[in-house]
């Protein structure tokens, strides 16, 4: 596998920059035609190629791409991602990509968001930092809550592939909220199993995702029957 160099070091993973050879010669283009790994994206609509990845690698700009490997191996089984990155409004979204033919430490996914996400604040000084997600993806929004993601709402039929219309939740994390967390545990990222005992406490807490559903389910939907009804 090639050897890219670390750009940020994490305890499970390191976060490394892609290259226009990896590009070439990985096979980071064909994760987008596997339709297990684009599930939920909004990708998969026309074939991607190599020579497509290369174009998106130098089209970077307002973006910043890395590659996630497990650590020191230079496997690499993702990629995350800062995007529509905003100096002037400080503001900025995030994704990560899942080889999910792969195998890894199940908390490499969150573990590269904490770490992300420290990067935007504290390098790129942002203030905030958005994703949208598929609402099927609702356990993994609860566990990105352990890392300053809040839920602040749910948009009703915006992931649309094919014949599929589904809900998408919408999350983001503050500056004020990443401080708070940085100052209650030192680091975003403090230690797998200090952030495993609170994804084992934080189980037997009614997910504010299922609550927030119940409400567009119900209440939502008899307030504005109301509303329309005057």
């Amino acid at each position: 596998m090639m050897k890219l160099d670390k750009f940020i070091e994490g305890e499970n993973l390191d976060l490394c920059i892609p290259t226009e050879k990896f590009a070439s010669q990985s096979d980071w283009y064909s994760w987008f035609n596997d339709k297990k790994i684009v599930k939920y994206l909004e990708y998969g609509l026309y074939p991607n190629t190599r020579e497509e990845q290369k174009k998106f690698l130098n089209k970077s700009e307002n973006r910043l791409i890395l590659m996630i490997s497990i650590k020191n191996k230079f496997d690499y089984i993702g990629t995350i991602s800062l995007s529509k990155i905003n100096y002037k409004k400080k503001n900025c979204h995030i994704a990560l990509v899942l080889n999910t033919n792969k195998e890894y430490n199940p908390f490499i996914p969150l573990e590269s968001i904490a770490l992300m996400t420290e990067h935007a604040f504290e390098k790129l000084s942002m203030n905030l930092i958005s994703a949208g997600q598929h609402v099927n993806l609702h356990k993994w929004q609860n566990m990105m809550e352990l890392v300053g993601y809040k839920l602040e709402g749910l948009h009703k039929n915006t992931f649309i592939k094919g014949f599929e219309i589904s809900d998408s939740f919408w999350v983001s994390c503050q500056l004020d909220d990443y401080i708070l967390l940085k100052k209650n545990r030192g680091r975003l990222w403090d230690g797998t199993n200090k952030i495993k005992n609170r994804l084992m406490k934080k189980r037997k807490i009614r997910s504010y995702s299922n609550f927030l559903k119940g409400i567009y389910k119900n209440e939502r939907k008899k307030y504005y029957q109301k509303v329309f009804n005057l």
